[in-house]
């Protein structure tokens, strides 16, 4: 074993061991990460003999010492929790400070032009996405947030606000009523406590996976067609402008690159390549094309170009004193209802991505995660954030990802990441007006690539199709999969479609309604009845009804077609399985009640199924109804 970024791995097979300096020995190509995936390791020998290794993993890379364990009694297992801090000898303290550090410095170079992606997402200035990143990300780290999630800016927060801001007037502007904005960040943020007073945590079981594939499709989708804009411009008749000429060819040239070093840089079979992250080296190759690019006398938009950054924007301040901004707008006639139902949608879309993000994280760093402060800090932060003239967020998953399959298991990295955005912002400003914008458009294509579900593709594909042509189906070792669920398909195909055509919310909303749907249908048909004729010991002759299932309002209204109350005995029991009742079947068994009581029959209702059965009666009380329309719920008592 070895201490790999954080925590105790075992190595899945050894190389050739060299001997360091240290007496330490490289060992291991292959690290199992705590979801049962292998990322690639290599040894590098370092200054003063020591070993460091590189996992990559998502596009980025993460440097990390590896040193000898300390002398301990028994071996820790790879996914295994950190000890406390007090347990940690002076050699583990040091690694994990180091790995943490390390960790957050390399997931900034990442967020930084992802926050300026969003920005242009959502039809507001960069430095409102950038400040809104280091703000979320140091209070959720700081204050409540889960261990080892990253915060910030995030793609389902953009995508929301882009369904209520107009497109600006020119790339790197914010758009018509950007002021209305602001307050409704901060109302998310406080509904977000409210929703966490309210339990609403808990309800986050309730999203099934195709609806999660259905989410995550639909937001690459709709972060893709964004990366559209920097290569073009609308005109005022709502048409699109292209670029032409050298521009054009500059801009996807830059655009390529940029894709080429995130995605393939980190896979070549050279330990110095994966010595700087991915992102950062497409950015800086970028930066150089473009100096390039303008000493030939040619020349494509930076960030400088269309959003600058400068000494004005580089801290933030209370909203309603830029001079950015035009309060008069809060004051338009329906603004209130527009921060409202705003505020709303970035609630709701803050706390289910928040949520799914920390059960992710919770499976790979194997350690508890408290809901109820994951959602306090969130909501504490984005009221923050909106106050301060930020686009608010929430947790981000593939940063989160990045960070827990790398090590990552405190709350020093998610700190990190946030104070090392915001010295960018506010003392490496210059350098961020140097980025050209098609390499950001380079570095979000990648993150659509890793978005997409591509493996809901063939399984879409195979819920239209036979299975006698699924069986046909097959390249090689490639096949379509066999057994399908097309209500899934279904479920995943319409959550995608409403996320693209209308905002994220109201895909989730209508995913969760079709799942729950499908789900009360087939729990309708698990309701059987059985009967059987007895004998009571005074030789009366007694028809026993068994319902096994649940009796609700999916079946309630055939639930009468079992019985025969004109053929039925006089005396007449009926065993249910389910105690709960709600208000559909109550009303069954009033019906049913009435029909026996028109025809002088007993019927005597008992529940849980007992071997003995207890008679628990559902009688009128004292009175003869003559017809159906007299009964009500009123007069009906369940003794027990």
């Amino acid at each position: 074993s070895r201490w790999q970024v954080g925590r105790w791995v075992s190595a899945e097979g050894r190389a050739d061991e060299d001997e360091m300096a240290s007496g330490s020995a490289a060992s291991a190509n292959a690290v199992e990460m705590a979801d049962g995936s292998a990322a690639g390791v290599h040894a590098v020998e370092m200054a003063g003999g020591s070993e460091a290794r590189t996992v990559e993993e998502n596009g980025l890379t993460v440097v990390a010492d590896v040193h000898a364990p300390p002398s301990a009694s028994k071996p820790r297992k790879d996914g295994d929790p950190l000890p406390s801090w007090s347990e940690m000898s002076t050699a583990d303290k040091v690694a994990y400070l180091r790995t943490e550090v390390l960790l957050g410095i390399v997931i900034a170079c990442a967020q930084v032009p992802e926050s300026v992606s969003f920005a242009f997402l959502a039809h507001v200035r960069p430095t409102v996405a950038i400040h809104a990143a280091w703000i979320l990300g140091l209070v959720c780290a700081l204050f409540g947030g889960r261990p080892g999630m990253i915060h910030g800016a995030s793609g389902a927060f953009a995508a929301v606000i882009a369904g209520f801001l107009p497109k600006p007037d020119s790339l790197g502007g914010s758009g018509d009523g950007v002021e209305l904005l602001f307050p409704s960040v901060m109302l998310a943020g406080v509904l977000m406590g409210v929703v966490t007073v309210g339990g609403g945590a808990r309800f986050i079981t309730m999203i099934p996976e195709s609806v999660m594939v259905g989410f995550a499709n639909g937001l690459a989708i709709v972060i893709g067609r964004a990366q559209l804009h920097p290569f073009g411009h609308t005109t005022s008749e709502g048409a699109m402008e292209w670029k032409e000429g050298a521009e054009l060819g500059f801009m996807i040239l830059i655009m390529f690159v940029s894709m080429a070093i995130m995605e393939f840089v980190p896979k070549l079979p050279f330990a110095y390549a994966k010595l700087v992250p991915s992102s950062l080296l497409a950015v800086v190759v970028a930066v150089a094309l473009e100096q390039t690019i303008r000493a030939a006398g040619f020349r494509t938009d930076t960030i400088g170009d269309i959003a600058e950054f400068s000494k004005e924007s580089r801290f933030p301040i209370p909203f309603f004193i830029d001079d950015h901004y035009d309060m008069s707008v809060l004051r338009r006639s329906g603004a209130l209802m527009v921060i409202v139902e705003q505020g709303i949608m970035l609630c709701l879309v803050g706390v289910v991505e928040s949520l799914l993000t920390t059960e992710v994280v919770t499976e790979i760093v194997k350690t508890p995660a408290d809901h109820n402060a994951v959602l306090w800090s969130l909501g504490a932060a984005n009221a923050i954030s909106g106050f301060l003239g930020g686009m608010g967020g929430n947790a981000m998953i593939a940063l989160s990802q990045i960070n827990g399959l790398s090590g990552g298991r405190g709350r020093i990295a998610p700190a990190t990441t946030a104070l090392c955005v915001m010295g960018v912002v506010m003392g490496a400003y210059p350098l961020l007006n140097t980025v050209p914008v098609s390499a950001l458009t380079g570095v979000m294509l990648v993150v659509v690539i890793h978005t997409f579900r591509w493996s809901s593709l063939p399984y879409i594909a195979s819920a239209v199709l036979s299975s006698e042509l699924r069986a046909r189906c097959r390249w090689g070792k490639h096949h379509l999969p066999v057994k399908v669920d097309r209500w899934d398909a279904l479920v995943a195909v319409t959550v995608t479609t409403v996320t693209v055509t209308n905002n994220l919310v109201y895909a989730v909303g209508v995913g969760v309604v079709l799942a729950a749907i499908r789900f009360a249908w087939d729990a309708s048909h698990r309701l059987h009845v059985t009967s059987e004729l007895r004998t009571d010991r005074g030789g009366n002759k007694v028809k026993v009804y068994a319902a096994r299932g649940h009796l609700f309002f999916a079946n309630a209204m055939r639930f009468q077609k079992w019985f025969d109350p004109d053929g039925d005995p006089q005396n007449v029991q009926l065993l249910l399985e389910d105690e709960e009742l709600d208000l559909s079947a109550q009303t069954a068994l009033v019906k049913l009640q009435l029909e026996y009581s028109s025809r002088v029959k007993v019927l005597t209702i008992s529940t849980g199924l007992r071997s003995t059965p207890v008679a628990i009666p559902v009688k009128l009380q004292g009175r003869v109804i003559a017809t159906p329309t007299e009964a009500k719920l009123r007069d009906i008592r369940v003794e027990s």
